[in-house]
């Protein structure tokens, strides 16, 4: 049994329907990363797993217990966390604020579980520590993604969903954020990872590609990141392509 299964799942915003019935399964230790153009359908599909969408049919289970249609504070509850497009950090609140929010959902823990968490957060991303009484305002776009992602791991997520962790980011910025998020997962995290930088693929266990709310691709991520007709395939990717 898999750790994170997504079966015929259909939802959309309003009446418009966005994902046509897709189906997918996440391993327990594994990264998977989704790619796809915008309008693919790739934030949609993180959004109801995270509970932000309703789910007109189909299943959501994690663990084998079904998570489709609990409320969002339920889902983090349950072991799910999202880092979401656009970052969305609370900007005038100070970075270890935001960190502490992140683990409302584990309050019962203490207050010594939350403050290793934080540590352990720190480690990831040692310039938050540098900046940890800053606002999280008036800190660069980099930074704030590594608060997003934090502030989603202090909530000890066993799937830690990260909707384009990438965007707006400097190259060598990106793969440093992939490393750690590779990090976050040989430390028994499940990451899931909307993309559309195949820089991420040296750390994709399992790809998925999505196009108009379908899954046209699920396969290994060392397969798609070895085969230039794959790529070329499935994400339109030329010869002259590096990013």
């Amino acid at each position: 049994m898999s750790l994170l299964e997504i079966s015929e799942l259909r939802t959309g915003y309003g009446a418009l329907p966005v994902l046509q019935g897709i189906s997918f399964a996440v391993e327990e230790g594994q990264t998977a990363v989704m790619f796809g153009l915008n309008g693919a359908g790739k934030t949609t599909t993180v959004n109801a797993i995270a509970g932000l969408l309703p789910t007109w049919s189909g299943e959501i289970r994690l663990d084998g217990k079904v998570v489709s249609g609990l409320e969002p504070p339920k889902v983090v509850a349950a072991g799910i966390g999202l880092s979401p497009e656009g970052r969305r950090v609370f900007p005038a609140l100070s970075v270890l604020t935001n960190l502490r929010l992140g683990a409302w959902t584990r309050k019962s823990d203490g207050k010594k579980a939350t403050d290793e968490t934080i540590e352990r957060v720190f480690g990831y991303f040692p310039r938050l520590e540098e900046r940890k009484d800053q606002l999280a305002g008036t800190m660069s776009g980099g930074e704030q993604q590594m608060l997003a992602i934090g502030r989603a791991v202090m909530s000890r997520p066993r799937v830690l969903l990260i909707d384009e962790a990438s965007l707006g980011l400097s190259p060598k910025l990106a793969q440093t954020v992939f490393q750690v998020v590779s990090q976050i997962n040989d430390d028994g995290t499940t990451v899931v990872i909307v993309e559309q930088n195949v820089g991420v693929l040296p750390y994709a266990d399992q790809a998925l590609i999505m196009e108009k709310g379908t899954i046209t691709y699920d396969g290994l991520g060392s397969d798609l990141e070895k085969s230039g007709d794959l790529r070329k395939t499935y994400l339109g990717e030329t010869s002259g392509d590096t990013t």
